[in-house]
């Protein structure tokens, strides 16, 4: 059962005071969480969206979703009156079919953030921590933080691959309530192979088999490692996998919030309560629906981000610097200096890319904008990086 704005206000009318005590009503609460990334990202993103600016810092798809998504929004206005419903269950089918599982396989997110936060409501305790990866993406381990759950982190390995050993071992040690691996891993763009995913869920199964296992398959659509797939049908037969999807990245709909995670039904329960209910608004349903199986917009994303990635791969090695295999729409170069300098000249040049990741300080994410965008971008890092 999801939670709604009328059965919240139920729930504290029953009992307010203590309710109203509770950490996550409080606004020191929320201010704890707020320092913890969220005020200096929103700053980050503030200078972003300056008149003029390139916005190569959030993996965002520069190109968007396309006139056919644009089309369904417009013709659907009329509805905007009404919270959805059958919109939810249409878009739940969709999806469902796409992947060839049932909808109660699928639950729906405000993005694939409002997922990752249910996860670790649902599957944490302040005796089941969670164990990531590091650098990684830090939405999970920051709200686990403020829940005052336990965060372990393994550092990536020197080719900036998730450390799957080192995770093994801290799962055995540690067991955690939840294990978090994105892959391809943001914000290094390193992937694991299929094979070797599976025999990390086995491995982390057979050492803390109360531990479950989110794959964040955020990027899914830009891999080019023929090693690589899905591992939904993983999760449809384990109960302790879930897999979480955006159309944030290459669906183009990072402004519309909707993401989705797959997985059996009674695992997808335990996140199911901390999701708010009608959290994707009629118009994000209706456009995510209308893109979810354009097979032909997805192979043009695909093919520019190719182009323009290779492009700026290219720049970086003939520089002279490092850069990993790279199998998502962002890559991450070792500049050998202190990536928030290098990221305020950026700026002044009406530049913008990643922050800096605490684990790995020398190293700039750098998101693939068009092929204009990178054009301008890489003469600005020539002359910043000179």
């Amino acid at each position: 059962m999801t939670v709604s704005r009328r059965s919240f206000l139920a729930t504290v009318g029953a009992g307010s005071a203590g309710i109203l005590a509770l950490p996550l009503i409080e606004w020191r609460g929320y201010e704890a969480l707020h320092a913890q990334g969220t005020a200096s990202r929103r700053a980050d993103r503030l200078l972003a969206a300056q008149p003029g600016m390139t916005r190569i810092d959030s993996n965002e798809n520069p190109n968007g979703p396309g006139e056919h998504v644009f089309a369904a929004i417009r013709n659907h206005l009329g509805e905007s009156n009404r919270y959805p419903v059958r919109s939810e269950d249409d878009l739940i089918k969709v999806i469902a079919d796409k992947h060839g599982v049932k909808p109660e396989n699928v639950i729906l997110g405000c993005g694939s953030g409002e997922l990752l936060r249910s996860a670790v409501h649902g599957f944490t305790a302040k005796d089941r921590g969670l164990l990531v990866p590091e650098p990684t993406f830090e939405a999970p381990a920051n709200f686990a933080t403020f829940l005052g759950v336990p965060v372990v982190g393994k550092k990536v390995d020197a080719s900036l691959h998730a450390d799957l050993d080192a995770l093994i071992d801290a799962a055995r040690d540690s067991r955690p309530g939840l294990v978090y691996l994105c892959n391809p891993n943001n914000p290094t763009a390193t992937v694991h192979g299929h094979a070797d995913v599976v025999s990390f869920i086995d491995r982390v199964n057979s050492r803390s088999p109360q531990s479950t296992i989110l794959v964040d398959e955020a990027y899914h659509e830009y891999v080019d490692d023929t090693s690589y797939a899905t591992v939904i049908p993983v999760a449809i037969a384990n109960p302790r996998v879930v897999v979480t999807r955006t159309f944030s990245k290459v669906f183009g709909m990072a402004g519309l919030r909707v993401g989705y995670a797959i997985g059996q039904p009674e695992t997808l329960a335990k996140m199911s309560p901390w999701l708010l209910g009608s959290n994707v608004s009629q118009l994000s349903l209706i456009a995510a629906a209308a893109t979810v199986n354009d097979a032909k917009h997805i192979e043009l994303e695909q093919k520019r981000n190719r182009e323009t990635r290779a492009l700026t791969v290219r720049f970086f090695r003939e520089a002279g610097y490092k850069v990993p295999d790279v199998q998502a729409n962002f890559m991450m170069v070792d500049i050998h200096r202190d990536v928030k300098a290098f990221k305020a000249e950026c700026i002044k040049h009406k530049v913008a890319i990643g922050r800096q990741f605490t684990a790995l300080p020398t190293h700039a994410r750098v998101s693939i904008g068009t092929s204009a965008e990178m054009k301008k971008a890489l003469a600005v890092f020539k002359t910043t990086l000179a």
